[in-house]
């Protein structure tokens, strides 16, 4: 994996990943619970994530408590992830964005509780302001949507400003660790790493 001019060695994933599965194992799941190349892919992009940071100058969290350097990397690549979400400038989505967002977010009640929180949290709300909010969606739910579309058109700047940074920082992966999309709703948005 290359981050600018920072490489990170198949046999540094590969150790994250082998620690990974020995946790695993340890609690008791058996090796057909576990899927070797789902874990490296998801290891490499949790690395990925924490380089990008790293490389384009964003405060290191503590991770201290982390118990491993897996989960350090982890807790390095959230905060750095969200900052980013954070600092993008939404943008208009795409009549096709628009159309797959909605498709994609209103009929999974998870995603669009967590698209809401997350919404929530972005604005500000209190728990009154919270309240009222949700009192209006009950009696409208086209106040639903309009939430769903403005937690998408923040995600649509962070998903163009990740790919600014890959072109930047001449991101790429190892073919090995599969299809990486760092992207903030898969689906809807394209993030995906070049390997090489």
């Amino acid at each position: 994996m290359f981050v600018g001019d920072q490489r990170v060695t198949e046999a540094t994933l590969d150790g994250y990943v082998e620690g990974e599965i020995d946790s695993y194992l340890e609690q008791g799941a058996t090796l057909a619970d576990i899927s070797y190349g789902d874990s490296r892919t998801q290891a490499a992009a949790i690395v990925l994530v924490a380089e990008l940071g790293r490389a384009i100058g964003l405060e290191a969290p503590d991770t201290h408590g982390a118990a491993n350097e897996l989960e350090a990397q982890l807790i390095e690549a959230g905060k750095y992830y969200d900052e980013l979400t954070e600092a993008a400038e939404p943008r208009e989505l795409t009549e096709t964005e628009d159309d797959v967002l909605m498709a994609t977010v209103m009929p999974d009640q998870n995603l669009l509780q967590r698209v809401v929180e997350e919404w929530a949290t972005s604005e500000g709300l209190t728990q009154e302001q919270f309240m009222e909010f949700t009192m209006a969606a009950q009696s409208d739910p086209m106040v639903i949507e309009e939430v769903v579309r403005a937690w998408g058109q923040q995600q649509a700047g962070l998903a163009d400003d990740l790919n600014g940074y890959i072109a930047e920082y001449d991101v790429s992966v190892n073919p090995r660790y599969g299809t990486i999309d760092i992207s903030p709703l898969i689906g809807v948005f394209k993030v995906e790493v070049p390997q090489r």
